[in-house]
């Protein structure tokens, strides 16, 4: 139930089997079909601008570093710095999730 949101971006967790595979067939990216849901030690999240995916954010839970954040077709977007920062911004608020 994470939602980050910077006034025009807003980054929220994926929280469905269906929300990660519609994301991975709207980005063209591995996401469903390498088993990101299944990964323990990750958060994955969607970046979006009026409900558009802009790019899929996958956060370390150990280290609670972003470990890629890409667009469709595993490409960066104009937006991938701003995302990067906004997430890394908000850590404390996965932090406090992990610790509840």
């Amino acid at each position: 139930g994470i939602s980050i949101n910077d006034g025009e971006i807003e980054v929220k967790v994926l929280e469905s089997v269906e929300e990660y595979r519609q994301e991975a067939e709207s980005q063209h990216i591995c996401l469903f079909s390498a088993a990101y849901d299944q990964r323990e030690d990750s958060l994955i999240f969607s970046a979006r601008i009026d409900g558009r995916i802009i790019e899929t954010i996958e956060v370390d839970l150990k280290t609670l570093k972003v470990v890629q954040s890409r667009g469709v077709c595993n490409q960066n977007t104009e937006y991938h710095d701003r995302i990067i920062n906004l997430i890394n911004a908000n850590t404390h608020l996965i932090k406090e999730r992990i610790t509840a």
